[in-house]
């Protein structure tokens, strides 16, 4: 069966979109446009509605929220913070001094090239993910990579794999960037996403104490249920659609029959699979706190929104869910979850939500256990 394949950069990451079957010519172009709307709002590596909306949070004011996306990831993210209890929470304010804060409301993005030299894309060891080499040529490029659109042949020996990694550090804003030290309880307080004032009715957005939005690993989970919605709608029955490796979303069957099948690999030890899956008509989403790219340099420490600990577990969240934002939420949650709330979150369905714990001994000839 033919496929056809885009591969692009977009979110931070390498996209890459299989389409199997008949499908509208242009499909795979509508495909590759949803994900870089969903870029070109949410992104805060330069000027969007979510940078603007981030000054205005800033300052503990509030705006009018007109960019539809903006607006839905909103929702979305109000939803699933609801849904896990406060775990998942894309506020940021931890590591950002309130200094800062008031430096990112004064001071907007300064003009850049809309494309100049883009990086080159580094694998990192124990890991099939790809992350672009950020230099200060490529800090403004609106969009990084080079696109690759082929016809190629499916046969029964290809396979998928899903690598466990961590979002390299991005910028939240002018004057906003993560840190590399853990945060004090009292920064934490400005992160809660619970300071978010939303009026449904109006649009209009708030804080009642400065705070930033960092979308990070929800948007790319957004951006691939965007563009299965304009895959579906085109007549595509058969797809497969990757945002980095770590977020996955499948539409139907496989091409030969049956799910998708899913290997997901130990993050530090080759030849050691965590889980194998089969999805059909649905997201994955894989977080870790091990890793080359949790051991990236510039990474800071990773909270619990709800309590303000740092999280020292060495181990790997999985989440399938029926839309890629749902999954990428309910990663994080369960990545960083005490042992109560990791309970109640994996009752809820205990075949789709797993936790890998990492500090147990491993062998290659079994799967890891998973943590109570």
């Amino acid at each position: 069966m033919e496929a056809s394949v885009a591969r692009f950069a977009a979110m931070g990451t390498r996209v890459e979109l299989h389409l199997f079957g008949r499908a509208a010519p242009d499909a795979l172009a509508a495909a590759r446009a949803a994900v870089e709307s969903v870029e070109d709002s949410l992104t805060v590596r330069r000027e969007s509605p979510a940078v603007a909306l981030n000054r205005a949070l800033a300052r503990g004011g509030e705006t009018v929220v007109a960019d539809p996306l903006l607006w839905e990831t909103l929702l979305a993210v109000d939803a699933m913070w609801r849904a896990t209890g406060g775990l998942f929470d894309p506020g940021v304010g931890g590591d950002v001094s309130a200094r800062g804060l008031r430096d990112a409301a004064a001071n907007p993005f300064k003009p850049v090239p809309r494309r100049t030299p883009g990086p080159s894309w580094e694998g990192f060891g124990g890991s099939c993910e790809a992350f672009p080499t950020w230099t200060p040529a490529s800090a403004g490029v609106e969009r990084e990579g080079e696109e690759t659109i082929s016809r190629q042949r499916f046969s029964s020996g290809d396979g998928a794999g899903v690598a466990s990694s961590s979002r390299p550090p991005s910028q939240l804003g002018p004057g906003l960037r993560r840190g590399t030290s853990a945060p004090s309880r009292d920064h934490i307080t400005l992160s809660r996403w619970s300071a978010l004032r939303v009026d449904r009715a109006t649009r209009r957005v708030g804080a009642t104490r400065p705070l930033a939005l960092d979308f990070g690993g929800f948007g790319k989970g957004y951006a691939l249920d965007r563009a299965a919605a304009v895959l579906r709608a085109a007549g595509v029955t058969s797809a497969f659609l990757s945002a980095g490796e770590s977020s996955i979303a499948v539409i139907g069957e496989h091409p030969l029959g049956g799910g998708w099948p899913l290997a997901i690999p130990h993050p530090e030890i080759d030849g050691v699979w965590l889980t194998e899956l089969e999805l059909t008509d649905a997201s994955l989403s894989v977080s870790s706190t091990v890793g080359a790219g949790a051991a990236k340099p510039g990474r800071a420490a990773m909270v619990r929104p709800t309590d303000g600990a740092i999280v020292t577990r060495r181990a790997t969240a999985v989440a399938v869910a029926a839309t890629g934002a749902e999954a990428e939420a309910l990663s994080t949650a369960l990545l960083v979850a005490d042992a109560p709330a990791l309970a109640r979150l994996r009752a809820d369905a205990p075949d789709r939500r797993f936790l890998f714990s990492h500090d147990a001994p491993t062998r290659a000839d079994r799967p890891m256990e998973l943590t109570a």
